[in-house]
């Protein structure tokens, strides 16, 4: 989901925002599996990994009204992604962290403006509603997101510089995608939206 990740200081607060929302999460592993130790040698309650894939950024476009006034695209020029996913003994998803070398290009399609964005950077996905797999918190710095007109808040296309908190869950009966709720914002941003519609 991602549209975008990070490498920086906050890693370290986004790792331990994680720890404390999969706590109660990986305490609910079998006792078989509690004593599980991977290879590396560091004990993990049970969750086993990580699994490492490489997600592909595509191309998409936001029609008008939908995220910013205009219609807008994404493209992604540098996008070598890393994800790396720990699971329960079920396969679940528990905890997960996304990094690597991602360039976001954005184009207002009305005007043919556009700007790139270094947008390389760590994430955290936590699992709140566990064991649900298509509810999750992404959390880091360096990252990018838009918030369609259901969201909250609705109509902005953040990129953060500092620390940056989203809860992504199942839109409501009759609304496609997904439902984004910001749940923190520290530090400098900007809303593409806002510097797309300049001239």
């Amino acid at each position: 989901m991602r549209k975008a990740f990070r490498r920086g200081g906050h890693g370290a607060a986004a790792v331990a925002l994680a720890a404390a929302l999969t706590a109660g999460a990986a305490g609910t592993a079998g006792a078989a599996d509690a004593d599980r130790t991977p290879r590396h040698g560091a004990r993990t309650a049970g969750l086993q990994g990580p699994v490492v894939t490489h997600p592909e950024s595509k191309p998409y476009e936001y029609p008008a009204g939908e995220v910013c006034p205009f219609r807008a695209r994404a493209e992604f020029p540098v996008s070598d992604l890393r994800l790396r996913t720990w699971t329960d003994g079920a396969g679940r998803p528990v905890f997960a962290v996304e990094d690597g070398p991602l360039v976001l290009r954005a184009t207002n399609l009305e005007t043919g403006k556009t700007v790139e964005r270094e947008v390389s950077g760590t994430a955290t996905m936590t699992y709140p509603a566990y064991p649900r797999s298509d509810v999750y918190v992404m959390s880091g710095d360096n990252w990018a997101t838009g918030f369609h007109a259901h969201d909250q808040p609705a109509g902005r296309w953040l990129v953060s510089r500092g620390y940056m908190s989203v809860r992504i869950s199942p839109a409501d009966e009759g609304t496609a995608g997904t439902a984004k709720k910001l749940l923190a914002l520290y530090g400098p941003y900007e809303d593409l939206c806002a510097t797309l519609a300049t001239p």
